[in-house]
């Protein structure tokens, strides 16, 4: 048999069939430990810089906590919940968990108000908004948008 012969055969196609999946699994694989990485390291840079996220940028004790961190790993790409905090350009967000955020407002962020454009100057302490972001090593999110909008049916602040 020559390799003009052996490359037209089943049994060489099924080795060929074989190695593409194997490929594909490995670079599925990879992705998934690349995804899980990030995630456990803006967790880890979350503890580290807990108490400089947390304390009052404008002097003094810590933030409110509101009943303290809980639950699974924080996500690392947004924040959903009532302003309780700004001193911008960073917002701290505490969401329906009662886990809070920090929130950084670049330059570049988008801020909406419905369908209407606004600026942080415009955000207050209560405000209930949604933010999409990227972690950074300090364990903030940078915000590329956040959108005010009404709480959610239910919503009640514990502070109050």
């Amino acid at each position: 048999m020559n390799i003009k012969e052996y490359i037209k055969s089943e049994s060489f196609r099924g080795i060929l069939i074989g190695l593409v999946m194997a490929i594909v699994a490995l670079v599925i694989f990879q992705a998934g430990i690349a995804i899980g990485e990030r995630k456990a390291s803006f967790a880890h840079r979350f503890g580290d810089n807990f108490e400089r996220n947390f304390r009052d940028p404008r002097g003094g004790g810590f933030l409110n906590m509101r009943g303290g961190p809980g639950g699974d790993m924080p996500g690392g790409h947004g924040a959903v919940g009532e302003i309780v905090s700004i001193a911008l350009p960073t917002v701290v967000v505490a969401g329906p968990d009662n886990l809070e955020k920090t929130v950084v407002i670049g330059k570049d962020t988008l801020i909406r108000q419905f369908q209407y454009e606004a600026t942080e100057t415009q955000l207050e302490e209560g405000d209930f908004i949604v933010v999409l972001g990227n972690p950074n090593e300090e364990g903030q999110i940078e915000a590329r948008l956040i959108r005010v909008v009404p709480p959610p049916p239910g919503f009640t602040n514990t502070d109050q």
